[in-house]
């Protein structure tokens, strides 16, 4: 079983800050060179962080993105990724909205590496086929991610707790994923999660 010590991220971060900061800094930069453990360690020490997204304007992006409003959106973007710079939602829309507005390909290119850095991470805390080996991510909207962008799924058609040998719960979701003609279960263990975060699956049946 692949557990993530959250105890020991959160001790992490509060004495080993500097370096947290530094892998951080390295990441911005989408540095090849930073390791999957050294990334892994950052992303699932975010909860403990201190970040403090910038949810309204981040919803105020989101309203100008769907009106394809892709240059003041970017902008927008980036300023909440100074808050929360391990979102992958915000990396994922910042990236399209330089790619669309045509603003910067080299911003566009290290945007979607920084995206992809942190599939990576996800992907491998888990293969998301048992409850035991469940993805695991600090954030609903990251399981949005490597559901619809990573795993291929178009639907999600009900989502269900269960407990792991050890009392952990994860989500058991029925999902239909594309080219595939039946639905399969998928499990995701999300740090933190809500009930509402749990119903919001049903209230998004596509990608952002």
């Amino acid at each position: 079983m692949n557990t993530i010590d959250y105890k020991a991220q959160d001790a992490f971060v509060k004495e080993n800050k500097t370096q947290f900061d530094a892998i951080l800094r390295r990441f911005a930069a989408a540095d090849t060179s930073l390791s999957a453990t050294e990334l892994a360690q950052a992303y699932y020490a975010a909860p403990f962080a201190g970040f403090k997204p910038l949810a309204d304007l981040v919803n105020t992006a989101n309203q100008l993105y769907r009106i394809r409003d892709y240059r003041v959106a970017y902008f927008m973007y980036r300023d909440a990724l100074a808050a929360d710079p391990l979102s992958m939602l915000v990396l994922k829309k910042a990236a399209n909205c330089s790619f669309f507005a045509v603003i910067d390909a080299d911003a566009t290119a290290q945007l979607r590496a920084q995206v992809k850095m942190l599939q990576e991470v996800i992907l491998a805390s888990g293969d998301g086929a048992t409850p035991a080996t469940a993805y695991r991510v600090v954030r609903t909207s990251d399981a949005y991610q490597l559901l619809w962008d990573v795993v291929g799924v178009k639907d999600v058609i009900s989502c269900n707790v269960v407990a792991t040998e050890n009392g952990e719960s994860v989500d058991e979701l029925l999902v239909q994923v594309r080219d595939e003609k039946e639905p399969r279960s998928i499990y995701v263990a999300c740090y933190g999660e809500t009930d509402a975060d749990r119903a919001d699956f049903f209230q998004r049946k596509k990608g952002f």
